[in-house]
């Protein structure tokens, strides 16, 4: 693989603008051009690349760090996630119908919804949610929601139509995504208290592959709005619960921008030959709300948390880099005296896990900041010359002069004809 390389900037040809406008005129939403950014990012494969080598975070980047991992031999993924105000963590898996409880500090505290013969009572628990300190299972397979208190004890379950994704508000109203099988297909299906049913949204209009192209997650405020999140694209739509369109915004990101750009490709190769199997790239794995503020999940290459006010303004974005490509497949979070914590379900690892992220500490001072900048870099670019002598001139400043000989030796080993990294591997051997 080629870090670094110089590529050449490419235009879009006409053909890729008239697929893009048809696209999004054919959806009958207000027209959505392709955003603004001054990076450009190619895709090879799960590689991501700029001219100058991987795509760049943003400039209000925060960095995440593990503050725990939860573990359990009966995860199998994909998992689902809620917690509770106290901080206990919730676990559903589809596959094998277990609905697990752990303690705030991430231990095995016990399996819920068993019968009386011990086995697991659910089908298909596909969704999880936390509201009026009730806990909320969505069982795919026999179409209902149950809801269950705390230590999972059975309250009461309602019938519901099918659907990928819920959310329940504190009235008791129940929010659908249910799933998109043509061009008139609603977006989402609200269940009032009485039972009765109102659908409204319209989905995003393709040729083929609609119920792919339509994936979307979905997340209620406190201010009684509606977001969808389209996983294949950067999109968010904002609806009222009377179902008026109030909003659809755009996520900018280098990286999100490529894989839309990818995505589109994908569905203009599908149009021209329809026998042919075309994958998309997710963008958009979860949206969650908290507060007045929206966090979106994505992954690959790296776990990305992106914020967003109720108007679609973008805030920091919480990242972690890992040493191979990071797949998510859900996000919940707590919020609490001014603290995030942010509960990832990873799937690729050989058994999945729950990461249990907080931002990471500052450095004690601002040499190590420097080292550990630097560290990154090279880590990233083993072969930036220049990232070994700055790592080197901090190591030199605070006292390691060993390892600063190291790093100004590497740097010659990589350009010979440094005068810089001679300099300055020769004042460190001085010491």
């Amino acid at each position: 693989m080629l870090v670094g390389a110089t590529m050449k900037r490419r235009l879009p040809t006409l053909w890729e603008y008239c697929l893009l406008l048809a696209v999004f005129l054919l959806s009958g939403q207000p027209t959505v051009f392709p955003q603004k950014v001054t990076t450009k990012v190619k895709v090879y494969n799960e590689i991501f690349l700029t001219e100058t080598g991987y795509a760049p975070l943003p400039e209000n980047a925060i960095e995440l760090e593990p503050e725990f991992t939860i573990r359990s031999d009966l995860f199998v993924s994909p998992l689902k996630l809620a917690v509770d105000r106290e901080g206990n963590v919730f676990a559903a898996s589809l596959a094998n119908n277990a609905l697990l409880q752990f303690s705030p500090s991430g231990e095995f505290k016990g399996q819920m919804g068993l019968n009386k013969n011990k086995r697991s009572d659910l089908k298909g628990p596909a969704g999880l949610s936390i509201v009026n300190e009730h806990l909320i299972v969505h069982e795919a397979l026999r179409k209902r929601l149950d809801f269950m208190d705390l230590e999972g004890k059975q309250l009461r379950n309602r019938k519901i139509p099918e659907a990928e994704g819920f959310a329940v508000d504190e009235d008791g109203r129940i929010y659908l995504t249910p799933p998109v099988v043509n061009a008139d297909s609603p977006l989402i299906c609200v269940v009032s208290t009485d039972g009765t049913t109102a659908v409204f949204g319209r989905p995003l209009s393709f040729l083929h592959s609609l119920p792919m192209l339509n994936s979307r997650s979905l997340a209620l405020d406190d201010h009684g709005n509606i977001y969808i999140a389209f996983r294949y694209f950067p999109i968010v739509r904002k609806y009222s619960t009377e179902g008026a369109l109030i909003a659809e915004y755009r996520i900018e990101s280098p990286i999100m921008e490529a894989k839309e750009r990818y995505n589109l490709k994908a569905v203009g190769e599908g149009i021209t030959d329809l026998s042919q199997r075309v994958t998309f790239k997710p963008l958009i794995i979860d949206i969650e709300a908290s507060g007045d503020r929206l966090y979106l999940l994505s992954h690959i290459p790296r776990l990305e948390i992106v914020e967003l006010d109720g108007t679609g303004n973008p805030g920091a974005t919480y990242w972690m880099d890992s040493r191979d490509l990071y797949i998510a497949n859900d996000l919940a979070m707590l919020e609490a005296a001014g603290t995030k914590t942010f509960y990832v379900a990873r799937s690729n690892t050989p058994v999945p896990t729950i990461d249990v992220l907080k931002i990471k500490a500052q450095a004690s001072s601002s040499l190590e900041a420097d080292v550990q900048k630097w560290t990154t870099e090279i880590n990233t670019y083993p072969n930036n010359s220049l990232a070994f002598i700055n790592r080197g001139a901090a190591r030199h400043q605070m006292g390691d002069h060993d390892g600063a000989i190291l790093d100004f030796s590497k740097a010659i080993e990589l350009d010979p004809s440094s005068a810089l990294a001679f300099n300055n591997r020769g004042l460190s051997r001085v010491k």
